[in-house]
């Protein structure tokens, strides 16, 4: 497995990828949804943003409030020239503290059918080296978030070297799941 920017061409099994997701889960897919319409509306755009090029790009929370959309480097997972997952690294420009509606510096998600194969493991563990390759950023710790019985996410967390710092209530800002208590996370870079 390895991180890959998806080029135009590769970019139509990425959608398809994502429509599975979106139609197989009962979760909230609020981000994810706006994510498949802007691949599916302004590929080149999309393909920009994933090395953080957001140009004032915009999120809608679920509360219906309208934010700055956060650079990010997003990167998929990819095994044997398939997306089997997602990762992204995201910041504030000039801080290491996040806005009240981004939870974590860095947020994954390895799609259903490639579960528990280590993918997320490997990909964390990769998108730490090139966070730690981008030193005008200054970071010296990034933060992850994870629902407390989501063994699976604290395990990849802790095999790249994260230690457990807190348990705190979610803010209504962050996602429709507001006041559900969550993990924090930090590893050093």
């Amino acid at each position: 497995m390895k991180l890959h920017k998806p080029n135009q061409t590769e970019l139509p099994a990425v959608i398809s990828c994502w429509e599975r997701v979106i139609a197989e889960t009962t979760r909230d897919m609020s981000f994810q949804k706006q994510n498949l319409e802007r691949m599916k509306s302004d590929p080149v755009r999309y393909l920009r943003a994933l090395d953080g090029n957001v140009d004032g790009e915009t999120l809608k929370l679920d509360d219906g409030t309208v934010v700055p959309r956060l650079p990010s480097i997003t990167r998929y997972m990819w095994d044997q020239a398939n997306a089997v997952g997602v990762i992204s690294f995201r910041w504030q420009p000039g801080s290491s503290e996040l806005p009240i509606y981004v939870l974590g510096h860095i947020g994954y998600e390895t799609f259903p059918w490639a579960q528990r194969k280590g993918f997320a493991t490997m990909a964390l563990g990769q998108m730490l080296d090139i966070v730690r390759s981008k030193p005008e950023l200054n970071f010296k710790w990034v933060e992850l978030v994870t629902d407390p019985d989501n063994l699976n996410s604290q395990k990849v967390i802790t095999k790249n070297g994260g230690v457990f710092i807190e348990q705190f209530q979610k803010p209504n800002q962050a996602d429709p799941t507001c006041g559900a208590i969550v993990n924090r996370y930090r590893i050093t870079l």
